[in-house]
């Protein structure tokens, strides 16, 4: 395990000795961060356990530090207390929650905790015997309608004393998408980098959305990839490649979180008050969509739109 180059915010926090919350702005790096710490800490023969959100972002961290202990808060409990059909989700984690005689350890790190619903949230506590280090942005807190408790999660851990960071600088997008982050949240972020990524994505809020786009794609025969989302905690996004098309994703906002584009178009969609539900976490997936983009946002409001946006790449 080599050591990571960590700027002065992300040194900060990695270095800080107990718990602490760290809110991660968009493109800050915040894996590399958590790599960091998890390799730090194993280095110091600490006990952790580090749990994440999705099981894509759990393979991803043991692939960063070889014999980290890494899961998803569901994988970890269903290897605890086994499952039964009926129990759920919800009933895994309640079966888990009242087992005898829990493992602690030394440093829980937590990823995406703005996502964790009141028993996941629950779940990390019961693990955490001395310090916990978790990692997320209230403002990309999009699944508010499966539970998650976004700004909630931020005020609890302050509350039990994990001190709180903040990273602003941003090594993913232009500066002109940083402008547009920060007139859209005041939160003082910083462009440093902008990737070079070579994928445009089409993104849409609903799934009916999404296969209309792809269903126009496919009559005009452009190339294109669909990563259809899937409902279950913790799973991940299962793709369909048409006509050998890489570089041209289609996605709903919600199955964007944690990727990144060259350009994102936004397709038929914006927040207002008579969208979908709550106006505020509307807000936020559409803030999550233009935080994709490392050169370039555009908003396609009808199919013409679209096909020009896609035609001119």
């Amino acid at each position: 395990m080599y050591e990571l180059s960590l700027d002065n915010e992300q040194l900060r926090a990695v270095e800080y000795e107990s718990s602490q919350l760290v809110e991660a702005g968009p493109g800050s790096g915040k894996t590399r961060m958590l790599t960091e710490k998890a390799r730090r800490l194993m280095k110091q023969k600490k006990n952790i356990l580090c749990l994440c959100f999705t099981r894509a972002a759990s393979r991803e961290m043991a692939s960063r530090v070889p014999m980290l202990p890494s899961t998803t808060i569901h994988a970890y409990c269903y290897g605890n207390v086994g499952w039964k059909e009926d129990w759920g989700y919800d009933g895994l984690l309640y079966r888990f929650l009242h087992m005898e005689d829990k493992p602690r350890f030394d440093w829980v790190l937590c990823d995406e905790v703005q996502d964790l619903n009141e028993m996941e949230f629950d779940v990390i506590l019961s693990l955490t015997g001395e310090n916990i280090f978790a990692v997320g942005d209230p403002y990309q807190s999009i699944y508010g309608f499966q539970g998650a408790m976004g700004e909630r999660a931020f005020n609890k851990l302050k509350a039990i004393g994990c001190k709180e960071f903040k990273l602003h600088n941003n090594y993913r997008s232009s500066d002109s998408i940083v402008k547009r982050l920060n007139s859209f949240y005041s939160r003082d972020l910083v462009s440093l980098d902008v990737k070079d990524l070579g994928t445009t994505a089409i993104l849409t809020r609903t799934n009916d959305a999404l296969k209309e786009a792809h269903k126009l794609l496919e009559n005009e025969r452009v190339p294109h990839v669909v990563r259809w989302s899937q409902q279950h905690a913790g799973t991940g996004d299962k793709e369909t490649l048409y006509m050998n098309g890489k570089s041209l994703i289609l996605s709903t906002c919600h199955s964007s979180k944690g990727h990144e584009f060259d350009k994102v178009i936004l397709y038929k969609w914006r927040p207002n008050k008579f969208g979908f539900g709550d106006q505020e976490e509307e807000e936020r997936v559409y803030y999550v969509a233009m935080s994709r983009a490392s050169k370039e946002f555009y908003e396609a409001r009808n199919t013409k739109e679209l096909l020009e946006r896609v035609r001119s790449n």
